[in-house]
């Protein structure tokens, strides 16, 4: 039997390569289609990958606001219990048109002497300091850079925050009990988006 290849085996194999030979792609009409599908479908993709990217932005935003106003009331609430003044009396001031509000927390030094704290809103920033003897209620200003750990924050505070004094009935400033009322408005602000979170707390001393 001979090896060459029969005419019948070579003719169809020829009819193929004509074939290819004259493949012209498509026509302009499935063009048109398939271009018109393959932007409709990077749309639809690509706005749901930035709707998720902005979801994430916003939830971890709101969690760091959550955080960081759990960690500026913890710090309020620490220093009030832990110093366990005596007498607390309250201080309103003016700083360029923006409200500043504060209390004081006094107590005996156990040598005659009077030993007081600072805990107050100015500048954005919440202030928790020791007030020296003799210096001025209002001269008591937040840390340059706002290093102290205890109200370090990347959020601001903003208009309605306020720490404002309710002393008991029949009494008045200095008072020995009373009702704190703390009220933080924070803002925390990343690129064109802007979060707020307001929180109010009352308490008894």
């Amino acid at each position: 039997m001979s090896d060459k290849p029969l005419w019948r085996d070579i003719l169809p194999m020829k009819r193929f390569a004509d074939r290819l030979r004259r493949e012209e792609g498509l026509t302009l009409i499935e063009l048109i289609a398939a271009l018109s599908l393959f932007s409709l479908v990077a749309g639809l993709i690509y706005g749901v990958m930035m709707f998720g990217i902005q979801s994430y932005e916003r939830v971890t935003m709101e969690n760091t606001l959550r955080d960081e106003s759990d960690l500026l009331m913890s710090a309020i609430i620490t220093e009030i219990y832990t110093f366990a003044p005596t007498t607390v009396y309250s201080s309103t001031s003016s700083n360029n048109g923006v409200i500043d509000t504060a209390i004081f927390l006094q107590r005996d030094d156990g040598s005659g002497g009077t030993e007081k704290v600072k805990i107050g809103i100015s500048g954005g920033e919440l202030l928790i300091k020791d007030v020296p003897a003799g210096t001025l209620d209002n001269a008591v200003t937040p840390a340059v850079g706002g290093n102290d750990v205890r109200t370090s924050i990347t959020s601001q505070l903003a208009s309605p925050s306020a720490i404002t004094l309710q002393c008991s009935a029949n009494s008045i400033e200095p008072c020995e009990s009373g009702l704190i009322n703390i009220n933080l408005s924070l803002i925390l602000q990343r690129g064109d988006d802007s979060r707020r979170l307001n929180l109010e707390s009352k308490f008894g001393f």
